[in-house]
């Protein structure tokens, strides 16, 4: 029974994200008493947490080849430039989705101000932005044929993740945007995108990835949770708890972690570092809202299926603990292990991940990285913050400057918005409204042999209209220009007449910041020696807007293993 105590603790605490004592008024508001299915929310993540803040939001409905009906919000536009920018007539903004972990919904990742959240700086940076939320989750708790009350709801694991949830919101997505999609994932958001890409899907419609706090293995998870549950029978909790939903805030839950944390050995004061690391940078009203909003529900099964990922040390499908029923599901008695070596070797991808994360380990980091050795060099880049643990990449106060602002977020900026290097544009008031950063790129889009883009030396020759000494010239009518230091660049039309006729513009390039305090993580791009990675110049627009970004890097937490 002691192993059936460690499981249930392990699985449990990953619910218990206060850095509080576990009991009182910080006990009631994250596992308060809650009876039945969660009530339906009347207010969408749109209103509540996008809205608010002047930007657009739309809320979308995506139906799963399985039947689930997930909530997704796709923000097209930054603050205060209009709407709809990701579709229409006009240019069409490069799409990002953003998606949280295990016991939390895309509500983690809008809880700091609209400055210091990914989705809102991503939007104002030039992105259309899309959040996804995973079944069981309050706002994707509906299926065509099946109630959350009915067990056989709750029948899945994170292999139906990557096998449906993620492919049918790339589709989605694809559809709106009409181009490739970059992603973003933290902790099990990594885990079910290289599931999905290892078996083939998502690569024709994924642009790049960013994996923040990778947990592809998680064998040496070194917390004491952890590591009970890796030594227990995880099959006992599912006979205890049945084949249905796994409720943080339900009777059950509540009740057993109570009695857990009484229990020899177990120290429920600080449930997050006991579980995900030290942190070094969340704000205690930040945590008060995480609590006004999470943890969520998930399955038993999914849950299960996380303990078998720690305890057997590989990224495998779901393990029903009997040869028969492995053999009805597999073909075969064992469980089909997902080979990471499938995905392709020149999709860009970016690894951030922490010397204090207790759950992505550097160890299992590293062995992620060996698994990824024959990928294209230049496609990969790491990023170590030594002081960073599993919650800081999404809800610490500088990861904004740590984490998504080396040099900023690297932006693509089209020049003249969605008319375009065009005659009838007004190029100077356009670029009077943008906001231009050391490591951005400017996109020249036109019809070529009809126009060109030529760059001048000086301001000089940007009044006169002089094009006979300029510093570069482009034709391609796709033309791109990295923005690579502080200061003022001029730029022209090289067709004759058209300079005179207004098709010109100057703009004033600011350095990035740099991140704001003596005392911040470090940033380095180190990587365990084992490493093959590098880092990469050359990869998609927006690995370098994570390349940047992180050092490069980019996407959920409960304040635990929510922060699966």
């Amino acid at each position: 029974m002691a192993a059936v105590w460690a499981s249930f603790c392990f699985l449990l605490s990953l619910a218990a994200l206060s850095p509080h004592r576990a009991h009182g008024s910080t006990w009631d508001s994250l596992f308060g008493r809650k009876h039945g299915a969660a009530a339906a929310p009347t207010v969408g993540i749109c209103a509540s947490s996008v809205v608010v803040y002047g930007y657009p939001c739309q809320e979308f409905d995506v139906t799963t080849q399985d039947g689930y009906i997930l909530s997704v919000q796709r923000i097209p536009e930054g603050r205060g430039k209009g709407s709809g920018g990701g579709s229409g007539g006009g240019i069409k903004k490069p799409p990002v989705l953003i998606q949280h972990g295990v016991l939390v919904d895309g509500v983690t990742w809008l809880l700091n101000s609209p400055d210091r959240n990914l989705p809102l700086i991503l939007a104002d940076d030039g992105f259309d932005v899309w959040i996804a939320n995973t079944r069981g989750t309050r706002f994707s708790r509906r299926h065509t044929s099946m109630d959350p009350g009915d067990p056989k709801f709750w029948n899945w694991s994170w292999d139906e993740l990557a096998a449906f949830d993620l492919p049918a919101v790339f589709d989605f997505v694809y559809g709106k945007a009409g181009q490739k999609i970059n992603y973003v994932g933290h902790s099990m958001g990594t885990l079910f995108v290289l599931a999905s890409l290892s078996d083939g899907k998502l690569v024709d419609q994924m642009k790049s990835a960013a994996l923040l706090s990778p947990i592809a293995y998680l064998s040496h998870m070194n917390t004491a949770l952890g590591v009970a549950a890796a030594k227990a029978f995880v099959g006992e909790i599912t006979t205890l708890f049945g084949l249905a939903e796994f409720n943080p805030k339900g009777d059950p839950a509540a009740e057993f972690l109570k009695a857990l944390c009484a229990y020899p050995g177990v120290y429920c004061y600080d449930l997050l570092q006991a579980v995900t690391g030290k942190n070094c940078c969340l704000n205690s009203s930040t945590i008060d809202l995480f609590l006004e909003n999470e943890p969520q529900s998930t399955s038993t099964k999914n849950m299960v299926h996380l303990a078998q990922t720690v305890r057997d040390g590989k990224l495998a499908k779901y393990n029903y603990g009997r040869p028969d029923l492995n053999l009805m599901h597999y073909g075969g008695f064992n469980p089909p292990v997902y080979n990471l070596s499938n995905i392709p070797h020149d999709l860009p991808l970016f690894l951030s991940y922490g010397g204090q994360d207790a759950l992505s380990d550097l160890r299992d980091v590293a062995r992620l990285l060996d698994s990824l050795k024959l990928h294209d060099v230049g496609k990969l880049t790491v990023q170590y913050i030594e002081n960073y643990a599993h919650a800081d990449f999404i809800m610490g106060l500088n990861a904004k400057d740590i984490v998504y602002n080396q040099e900023t977020l690297a932006a693509q900026h089209v020049v003249g918005g969605s008319q375009g290097w065009e005659e009838s544009t007004d190029l100077n008031s356009w670029a009077s409204g943008e906001k231009f950063k050391v490591g951005d790129q400017l996109v020249f889009k036109y019809t070529s042999g009809l126009h060109s883009v030529v760059e001048l030396p000086n301001e000089s020759a940007y009044k006169s209209c002089n094009t006979g000494n300029a510093l570069d010239s482009k034709s391609s009518g796709n033309d791109v220009v990295k923005l690579t230091k502080a200061g003022t660049r001029y730029f022209a039309c090289g067709t004759l007449g058209h300079c005179g006729q207004g098709m010109k513009m100057k703009i004033t390039t600011v350095a990035g910041n740099a991140p704001s305090s003596p005392s911040s993580p470090s940033s380095s791009a180190a990587a365990p020696s084992s490493s093959s990675s590098s880092s990469s110049s050359s990869s998609s627009s927006f690995l370098h807007s994570v390349t940047s970004l992180f050092g490069i890097a980019a996407l959920s937490v409960p304040l635990l293993l929510s922060m699966f």
